[in-house]
Order: structure tokens, then C-alpha cells, then sequence
């Protein structure tokens, strides 16, 4: 199996509804994604480009497994090339995508991303996560983070974004000592051999 072919048959399988039109778009994502880290550093340029649908694009929506993403408001906390915020807002455009990344240049770049893909539910903010400002307290029905490891100073600031019921996901490897920071976390291994190891960590607002 093809990593563009475990993408397909991950859809096929934990997607309702029509993926023909979806992978239209992650097709125009691959071709823009390659286009564009030869500008500036989305992703790992050692990464071989056929690899980007499976380590990239499956491994982003490992989490639509066990969290319910449908009319969510969205946080990707250092999205980086708009992984996993982008897949996340291509599979679920009734929900409200907030990129968050604190080097412009790549925020700027996710901007042309998004027009490319003709995709309305993402807003932008090129900023560090705790310069955000108050008005953002609360807002959040789930925080995701695919490439930053959590301190005690993204978690306070993490809480105080989350609303009461929110939750926080992590995408992880094999590291997984910033867990310890957290009471209850719930680990998924979504590890696969196209992949290597992986896991969605799920922590819940009221254990942190």
C-alpha cells in the first residue's frame, strides 16, 4: 500500500461523507504544500514528498478517530505548514479553524493556502500563544497541538483558553514526558508501519 492510498482508505473508512471531492482538495494541499517548502520551511524538507499523505495528511486526522470535530471552534497551536488545522478544516467546514503560529512568514503562507483551496472557516494569528489576548479566555471547544512540546506555561495558558468542557489533543511519537503535566490523559496509539509510532493524547479541561 502506497501512502496516498493508506490516506484514501483512512477516509473511506472514518469519513461520512463523499471523499472524491475531499481528496480534490488534499491534492491541490500536496501540490502547494511541495510548492511552496521549496520557499520557505513548512515541513521537513528530507521528508520524501509521497510521504507527506501518510506522515502528514493521515497522521493529522488520526484524532477525527476518537474526538468529535463537527461545529467546533479550533485551535492549532504552532500549525506550522497548517498541519493538522488545515485537514481538519477541509473535512469539517462547519467548524472555525484558528491557526496560530508566531513566525508571520509561514502564517502568510497559510493564507495563500487557503484561498487556493477555496477554504472560508480558517482565521490567522501570528502571534505567541501567551501574548493571545483575553478576549480569546473560553473560547475554545478544543485545542490541538501536532509539533510543540507543552510546558507549564502553554498548559495555564492552554486552561484559560479552553472553555469548561473543552478539550486538549496532542499528536505524539514516542516522547511523551510533557504528559506528566496532566491528570488522566487518555493515549491512543495510532501507530501504523507506513507511519512509525504515533499517538493522540486526549486531556480533558477539568484535568488539567
Amino acid at each position: 500500500m502506497t501512502s496516498k492510498e493508506l490516506f484514501i482508505s483512512f477516509l473511506k473508512e472514518n469519513y461520512s461523507r463523499d471523499y472524491h471531492k475531499i481528496l480534490e482538495q488534499f491534492e491541490s494541499y500536496f501540490d502547494w504544500l511541495i510548492s511552496e517548502n521549496n520557499k520557505i520551511n513548512l515541513i521537513s524538507r528530507q521528508t520524501d514528498p509521497s510521504h507527506i499523505w501518510s506522515h502528514h495528511f493521515t497522521d493529522s486526522l488520526f484524532a477525527i478517530k476518537f474526538i468529535n470535530f463537527l461545529q467546533k471552534r479550533i485551535l492549532d497551536f504552532g500549525t506550522g505548514g497548517g498541519l493538522p488545522g488545515i485537514p481538519l478544516a477541509i473535512l469539517f467546514p462547519d467548524s472555525r479553524i484558528f491557526l496560530l503560529d508566531s513566525r508571520k512568514k509561514k502564517i502568510n503562507a497559510l493564507k495563500k493556502c487557503v484561498e487556493v483551496l477555496n477554504l472560508n472557516n480558517c482565521s490567522f494569528i501570528d502571534t505567541r500563544i501567551e501574548e493571545l489576548p483575553q478576549s480569546f479566555y473560553g473560547t475554545f471547544d478544543i485545542v490541538v497541538s501536532r509539533s510543540v512540546k507543552i510546558i507549564p506555561l502553554y498548559k495555564k495558558i492552554i486552561f484559560k483558553l479552553l472553555h469548561s468542557n473543552g478539550k486538549l489533543v496532542l499528536y505524539k511519537s514516542k516522547v511523551l514526558d510533557d504528559i506528566a503535566l496532566f491528570r488522566n490523559p487518555v493515549i491512543h496509539d495510532t501507530s501504523l508501519p507506513l507511519i512509525g509510532e504515533r499517538k493522540i493524547v486526549v486531556i480533558n479541561a477539568q484535568d488539567f
